[in-house]
C-alpha cells in the first residue's frame, strides 16, 4: 500500500514533514488485543513495527520466570529497530498492553526508505535519545528502595506516555492490571496492590474501572 506523509503525520516519528509520499508497498497492519504477543524474543526481526493505537511493551522473562519491562511504546512509536545488534533477532518480546494496531515494514523496504530521508533520518536520532532517557528513568526508578516510590514514578512514566485530561485530573488510558504496575515497578503485585492502597488513601491515586486517576502530577511527584 502507498502510504502519504498526511496519513502518518500525526505519528511522532513524522511530525513536520514536508515530503512526498512514501512508498510502503509491502507494509501491513495488524490488531492486536490486549495481552496478545506480537513477536517473540530470539524470534528472527523480520519487520520493524509502528504503533498506530493502543500500546506495547517490550518484556524479557527472568529465569525465575518474572516478566521484566523493558520498555513501554505508544502511539506513533517505533520498535523492533534494535535487531541489528542482536544478530538479527528480536532482542525481546513484544506484548499489546491493550487493544492495538500496529503497522508492519519488511525490514529491508524500512532500511530504504530510511536511506532516502534524511528528515527521517533525524527523527530517528531524536526518537533513540528518548529511548535512551527513558531507559535511564527506568534504571533510576529501580533503583528506589520503596515500592510505593517506584510505583510513583512508573504512574508518572505511564501519565507523561498515556494521560489524557480528565476533570478530576490526568487521566492513564490504559486498563492497568496490578501485575502490570508491578512488573514495571520491578516489586511483586501483592506489594504494589498494598503501596496503591497507601496512594489512594493519601488521595494521590484514584482507580475507576482499572483506568488510573491522578488528580495532581505535582503532588505524586512531590509526596
Amino acid at each position: 500500500m502507498t502510504i502519504d506523509i498526511e496519513t502518518l503525520r500525526g505519528m511522532k516519528l513524522f511530525e513536520g514533514f514536508e515530503a512526498p509520499p512514501m512508498d510502503f508497498a509491502n507494509a501491513f497492519e495488524e490488531s492486536y488485543s490486549r495481552g496478545q504477543m506480537i513477536v517473540r524474543a530470539h524470534d528472527p526481526a523480520r519487520y520493524i513495527y509502528l504503533v498506530r493505537e493502543g500500546g506495547v511493551k517490550e518484556v524479557q522473562v527472568t529465569p525465575e520466570g518474572k516478566e521484566v519491562i523493558l520498555s513501554l511504546h505508544g502511539p506513533g512509536d517505533l520498535f523492533g529497530e534494535l535487531a541489528p545488534f542482536h544478530n538479527g533477532e528480536a532482542p525481546a518480546s513484544a506484548v499489546a498492553v491493550a487493544a492495538s494496531r500496529v503497522m508492519c515494514v519488511p525490514r529491508e523496504d524500512w532500511n530504504r526508505i530510511v536511506e532516502a530521508s534524511p528528515p527521517l533520518q533525524r527523527s530517528l536520532q531524536e526518537q533513540l535519545a528518548r529511548r535512551l532517557q527513558e531507559a535511564w528513568r527506568l534504571v533510576r526508578m529501580l533503583s528506589r528502595y520503596t515500592t510505593e516510590a517506584r510505583l510513583k514514578s512508573a504512574l508518572l512514566l505511564l501519565a507523561e506516555r498515556w494521560g489524557q485530561p480528565h476533570e478530576e485530573g490526568i487521566e492513564i488510558a490504559l486498563d492497568l492490571t496490578h501485575r502490570t504496575l508491578a512488573d514495571l515497578a520491578g516489586a511483586s503485585r501483592e506489594k504494589v496492590t498494598r503501596a496503591l492502597g497507601i496512594l489512594q488513601q493519601k488521595g494521590l491515586v484514584k482507580v475507576v474501572k482499572r483506568r488510573m486517576i491522578l488528580p495532581s502530577l505535582d503532588r505524586l511527584l512531590a509526596e
